[in-house]
C-alpha cells in the first residue's frame, strides 16, 4: 500500500504486481502509523526492469453515519477532489465572488471534512483541531510532538521536502515521495472524540519502463472491486504499460487497535510499583486502596502501638535517583529541595509530587502518592522503581507518622542561607554589601544534589557553588575593608576573602576556615581543565577527607556544600565578635 520497490524480490511476478494483485494485503496502519498525505514518484532499477510508482493520497474526515455513502462512491479520478487548501475562492451563480476557508466537500449529499491542508508553496499541514486536541508542538517542519511527553505524533521528511522545494524541476529524480504520517493511537482518540471516520482518497500508479519480461495487460479498461471495505477501481495506464488504482480506504476508530488514552489506562492499571514490604500496586489500585488491607496498610493510618507498627501502615516506594534528571534538566519541570531530605518534583501544571531522599540516595514516596503522578509519567517512574535499600528518611517519618514539621536545610539552601546571613553581618558592620546576590536572587536549582553519582556531575555543581560563594562577592566592597598595604597585593576575590578573615583572626585560623571553600575552588579549576601547579582534584578531595580515587561523589557534594556553609557562618561569628 505504501511500500516502495527496491529490487526484484519486492515485485515477484511483474504482471501480478502491476495489476495490484497484492491489494488484499494492503493495510493503512503500518508499524502504528497512518499515511494521511503522500505525493511523488519512485523509480527503481531492478534485475527484471525499470519500474515506477506514483502516489497521491489525501485523507479527509466523514461522520461515521455517512461512511457507507463515501465508500460506495466511484473513486476513479476523484482523489484530487479531496486536495483541501487553506482557502477556497471563485464565483457562484447569484452570489458573485467568494473567498472562504476550504473546509468541506459534498459527495452525494454527504459532507467530507478537511483533515490535511495542502499548500502551493509549503508542506502539508495536519488538521489544526488534531494538533490542538493533543497539545502538539512543531519541533521541525511538520514534525509534531506532544508538549508534555515529547512523543512524536506527526512525522514528515522535512529535509527531503526542503531539497525538492529548492529544485526548479523534479525531472530525472528517482524518488520524490513525501509522506505526512500520524500515529494511529492518537488518531483513534481524535476520531472517537469527533464521531468521525478517516477516509484515504488513495491513488497509486505502477508502470514498467524497460523490461525483458512479457507484459500482458487485461483487456478491461477498468475493473471495480472492494479493498478493505472501500470501493476501488483499477485502470489501465495510458502512456506506459501498467495500471493505476483509485480507492476510497475507510479507517474507523475501531479499526485502530488501541488509542493513546487506552494505553495510558493500561499503564494506570498494569504498571505495578514495588513497596518496601514486597507488595506491588498499580496507580489504579493505590488510588482506590485495593489490596491495602492484605498488605497491612491502614487508612486512616492510626492506632499503632509503636513506631515500627506505624511504619508498617505505609507502602514505602523506592526509586533510583536518576528518576529526577528529566525534571531537573527540562524547562518544563523543576526539582526543589525544601529540607535536608525533602524534595518537590513539578512537571508543567500536571504534577506536584512530594518525595524524600534516604541515606542510600534513593528517592522515596508512599504508594498512595502515585495519585500525584500523571498517567503520562507513570512509565518514567516505573522504569526507575527499585528494590528497597537504606533507611526510610527520618523526615519522612516525621511528616507522615508523627504529623510534624521538619526544620532542616538542603545542601543548596545551607549555602544560600549562609551567603545571605554573611552579607547581612558584613553590611551591618561595614555599611556595604559583601555579595551582589543573596537569598531568592540566587537560583538554588543550580546547586541541587547530584542526580547521578558521577564525577562530571559533581564538578558541574561545584562550579555553580563557586559562582555563588566566590564569584558572587563584590570585590570592590570587600577590598575596601582591608588594610591598604594588603589590598594592593590581593590577586582575586577568594584571596580578598582570605585577607578579610585573616585580619579578623590570624593566618592559621583563616586557612582552616577557608579550607572547604578552597576545595570548591579546586573543583571548579578541575571542571575548567585549568592547568595548575598544585591544587585541583587531589587537594580538593583531600581537604574533604577523601582518597584521590574515591568515587563517593554525592558524599563529596554534601560535605563540600555543608562545610562551605559552616565556614561562612564562622566568618559571621568573627565579624560579630570584632564588632563587639
Amino acid at each position: 500500500m505504501y511500500d516502495l520497490v527496491e529490487d526484484a524480490d519486492d515485485i515477484g511476478n511483474l504482471n501480478s504486481w502491476l495489476a495490484f494483485e497484492d491489494r488484499d494485503r494492503f493495510d493503512p496502519i503500518q508499524d502504528g502509523w497512518i499515511t494521511v498525505n503522500r505525493h511523488g514518484h519512485h523509480r527503481s532499477e531492478t534485475s527484471i526492469g525499470t519500474v515506477e510508482q506514483g502516489f497521491r493520497i489525501h485523507a479527509f474526515l466523514v461522520d461515521e453515519d455517512d461512511l457507507d455513502t463515501i465508500v460506495d462512491t466511484d473513486p476513479f479520478g476523484e482523489v484530487g477532489t479531496f486536495d483541501f487548501n487553506p482557502m477556497a475562492y471563485g464565483s457562484r451563480r447569484g452570489d458573485g465572488q467568494y473567498w472562504e476557508e476550504d473546509l468541506t466537500r459534498s459527495v452525494d449529499g454527504v459532507e467530507a471534512k478537511r483533515f490535511v491542508m495542502d499548500f502551493r508553496k509549503d508542506a502539508p499541514l495536519p488538521d489544526t483541531g488534531f494538533i490542538e486536541y493533543h497539545n502538539l508542538i512543531e519541533r521541525e517542519k511538520r514534525n509534531f510532538e506532544t508538549y508534555d511527553t515529547d512523543e512524536t505524533v506527526v512525522r514528515f521528511p522535512h529535509e527531503k521536502w526542503e531539497y525538492l522545494s529548492s529544485q526548479s524541476s523534479h525531472f530525472g529524480l528517482a524518488n520524490t515521495i513525501r509522506s505526512l504520517e500520524v500515529r494511529a493511537e492518537f488518531l483513534k482518540d481524535y476520531l472517537k472524540q469527533r464521531g468521525c471516520a478517516l477516509v484515504l482518497a488513495y491513488f497509486q500508479s505502477r508502470d514498467v519502463r524497460e523490461t525483458q519480461e512479457d507484459i500482458s495487460l487485461l483487456d478491461d479498461d477498468r475493473e471495480e472491486f472492494t479493498v478493505r471495505g472501500g470501493k476501488a477501481v483499477r485502470g489501465v495506464r495510458r502512456n506506459q504499460p501498467g495500471y493505476e488504482l483509485h480507492w476510497f480506504c475507510p479507517i474507523r476508530a475501531d479499526d485502530i487497535p488501541y488509542g493513546r488514552e487506552e494505553r495510558l489506562q493500561e499503564d494506570r492499571e498494569n504498571l505495578k510499583f514495588e513497596t518496601k514490604q514486597g507488595y506491588r500496586f498499580s496507580k489504579e489500585e493505590a488510588v482506590n486502596e485495593i489490596g491495602f488491607d492484605e498488605a497491612g496498610y491502614r487508612r486512616p493510618a492510626i492506632g499503632a502501638e509503636d513506631l515500627e507498627e506505624a511504619i508498617s501502615f505505609f507502602g514505602w516506594t523506592y526509586f533510583e535517583p536518576e528518576v529526577l534528571e528529566k525534571y531537573k534538566n527540562d524547562s518544563r519541570g523543576t526539582v526543589s529541595e525544601w529540607s535536608r531530605q525533602g524534595l518537590q518534583v513539578n512537571w508543567l501544571d500536571k504534577m506536584k509530587l512530594r518525595a524524600y531522599r534516604n541515606n542510600e540516595d534513593l528517592i522515596l514516596i508512599i504508594v498512595d502518592d502515585l495519585i500525584d503522578i500523571p498517567d503520562e509519567e507513570l512509565s518514567h517512574w516505573y522504569h526507575y522503581n527499585t528494590s528497597p535499600a537504606g533507611e526510610i528518611p527520618e523526615e519522612m517519618i516525621t511528616n507522615y507518622i508523627e504529623a510534624d514539621w521538619v526544620d532542616s536545610e538542603s545542601p543548596s539552601d545551607a549555602v544560600i542561607n549562609a551567603v545571605t546571613e554573611l552579607n547581612e553581618a558584613f553590611e551591618a558592620k561595614y555599611g556595604v554589601r559583601l555579595y551582589r546576590e543573596t537569598d531568592d536572587e540566587i537560583d538554588a536549582d543550580r546547586m541541587l544534589s547530584l542526580p547521578r553519582n558521577e564525577k562530571h556531575e559533581l564538578l558541574n555543581v561545584m562550579s555553580e557553588a563557586h559562582q555563588v560563594i566566590v564569584e558572587n562577592l563584590d570585590r570592590g566592597n570587600l577590598e575596601s575593608q582591608l588594610p591598604e598595604e594588603v589590598s594592593e597585593d590581593v590577586e582575586g576575590k577568594k584571596s580578598a576573602l582570605f585577607e578579610l578573615v585573616k585580619d579578623l583572626s590570624d593566618t592559621s585560623t583563616a586557612a582552616e576556615i577557608l579550607d572547604p571553600i578552597n576545595a570548591v575552588h579546586d573543583f571548579r579549576k578541575e571542571d575548567s581543565h585549568m592547568t595548575v601547579s598544585s591544587g585541583g582534584w587531589p587537594r580538593a578531595v583531600d581537604a574533604l577527607g577523601y582518597e584521590e580515587d574515591s568515587e563517593a561523589y554525592r558524599d563529596m557534594y554534601r560535605d563540600a556544600m555543608r562545610q562551605s556553609a559552616a565556614s561562612l557562618k564562622e566568618i559571621i561569628t568573627l565579624i560579630e565578635e570584632d564588632s563587639n
